[in-house]
């Protein structure tokens, strides 16, 4: 993954769903995480790493951090990062239409000029359905839920290199339940990422974040963060899944009013794998 790739998903969020919780995922590699590793509750990641251990798969806290600002600078942020251990998947895998994708993203860097105000590497289409989204991409390991919410947009998104490799394909799904935003995301990372995977979320507030963990009625390990509430009142609640090579996430916003149907929401969604 390329060091600009949490600017990236910045950029491609919704900007109703920005408004509405400030709070941005984000995946990007750790070897360009500019914050130090602040410590955190050993309970806590002693709790991640045996869920871990249970799936051989997952996700991990590497950071919890409120408010920390950068030595000199008046700039401050609250978020947390998260380590993913996830299988590598081949690009020989992804069998559907993006195999046209690497063209474009080679043509992407021969037509780009250092004045231009948009960086090569990254490829985006919109679909009217996240199978639609799903056809296109051709992988067998993706999940086809079949949830009962009204799809908003889907969004696919590719970043590649400048040969056309593909690094990483992810699809996003907006909803809506009533005051409730939902963005779910499948992120899938081929054998060309050589990093190590991270994700996480970020805001300018001040926000503190708790980890929890859901067992799924299919006995699998669903990790939640959750946080405070931002100014506009909405708070955040991420649910992390990894199965068959592939990073499912659910990020709902929500107000404290709707907090246990945000759960419910999230626990449901969980349900489905």
């Amino acid at each position: 993954m390329r060091g600009n790739d949490f600017l990236d998903k910045m950029e491609l969020a919704d900007p109703v769903f920005v408004e509405a919780a400030d709070m941005i995922p984000s995946t990007k590699k750790r070897g360009h995480i500019r914050w130090g590793l602040l410590v955190a509750c050993i309970c806590l990641l002693m709790g991640t790493v045996t869920a871990m251990a249970v799936s051989g798969f997952g996700t991990k806290v590497i950071d919890f951090f409120t408010s920390r600002t950068e030595p000199g600078s008046d700039y401050s942020e609250s978020g947390f990062t998260l380590s993913v251990e996830i299988e590598k998947i081949p690009v020989a895998e992804l069998k559907g239409k993006i195999r046209e994708v690497p063209a474009y993203i080679k043509a992407q860097f021969a037509s780009y000029k250092p004045h231009m105000s948009w960086y090569p590497g990254h490829w985006q289409k919109t679909f009217e359905s996240r199978n639609d989204a799903y056809d296109y991409i051709g992988f067998d390991g993706l999940k086809r839920l079949d949830w009962d919410l009204e799809e908003g947009q889907t969004t696919l998104n590719v970043l590649g290199e400048r040969n056309g490799e593909i690094l990483s394909v992810m699809v996003e799904t907006h909803y809506t339940v009533g005051d409730i935003r939902l963005q779910f995301s499948s992120d899938i990372y081929t054998e060309n990422a050589n990093d190590e995977i991270t994700t996480g979320a970020v805001t300018t507030e001040y926000v503190e974040f708790t980890e929890s963990f859901y067992t799924t009625k299919n006995n699998k390990v669903l990790h939640v963060i959750e946080g405070t509430a931002l100014e506009s009142g909405y708070m955040g609640m991420d649910g992390y899944l990894v199965e068959n090579g592939v990073l499912y996430t659910l990020h709902i916003a929500h107000l404290e009013k709707d907090t246990e149907q945000a759960k419910e929401l999230l626990h449901q969604w969980a349900d489905l794998f």
